[in-house]
């Protein structure tokens, strides 16, 4: 909810976790945590101006379009954690000392639905620092957004220019020093065959019919 209001694109509540709950981390793309942007209508993971898209338009400059924007999507799992963490952390950073030392109590918190509902609070110090900007969190005012979001992708991988997302490359000025690692994207007709196990008499009657024809040969 509030990247939506920041941005004015809502993307949806992510990959869900499911029942019971998969923690499968899927192909890394804009469904499941990669960076992208859109600009001037498009998508794309990376962005290389004056160049063809795949459509062999040239590809516009960041920012001709108001609405351009840099977005993020990670799964819901990812997004709890991270509520979790501004939450947790957020609530005590409004605890201020009074001039002999000992400690305030801590204001009662306001309820939010969003970021926007808490503008008006007055109990986070943004003299001290911008990173109090009061947050949402929680369903309550907290000051700062304490977690973060990092690609959990080697530094070696970069991501395609002026195409879609879930497209990588080796960067060009990778020397070997990273070991480099990813998993393949597996086709959805690999799998595996499970059968029922049907216990030992399926060999027995097997074993005694084979012997029976060898001796009659």
């Amino acid at each position: 909810t509030n990247d939506a209001l920041r941005t004015g694109s809502d993307l949806g509540m992510g990959v869900p976790l499911g029942t019971p709950p998969s923690y499968y981390t899927s192909i890394y793309d804009s469904s499941n945590g990669q960076a992208f942007l859109r600009a001037s209508g498009k998508y794309y993971g990376s962005l290389m101006v004056d160049e063809a898209g795949k459509d062999t338009e040239p590809v516009k400059k960041y920012g001709v379009d108001d609405e351009d924007v840099f977005l993020v999507r990670p799964s819901l799992l990812e997004m709890s954690i991270f509520g979790l963490l501004n939450n947790y952390l957020g609530r005590g950073s409004f605890v201020e000392q009074s001039e002999d030392g000992s400690e305030q109590d801590a204001p009662a918190l306001a309820t939010c639905k969003s970021t926007k509902d808490c503008s008006s609070v007055s109990y986070c110090n943004l003299e001290s620092s911008s990173s109090t900007t009061p947050t949402c969190a929680g369903g309550s005012c907290v000051c700062g957004a304490r977690s973060h979001y990092h690609p959990a992708l080697d530094e070696a991988l970069t991501a395609a220019a002026n195409v879609g997302t879930g497209m990588f490359e080796i960067g060009e000025e990778d020397e070997g020093i990273s070991a480099l690692y990813t998993e393949p994207y597996w086709s959805n007709y690999v799998g595996v065959r499970v059968y029922n196990d049907a216990g030992n008499t399926p060999g027995v009657y097997a074993s005694s019919l084979g012997a029976v024809f060898a001796l009659a040969c």
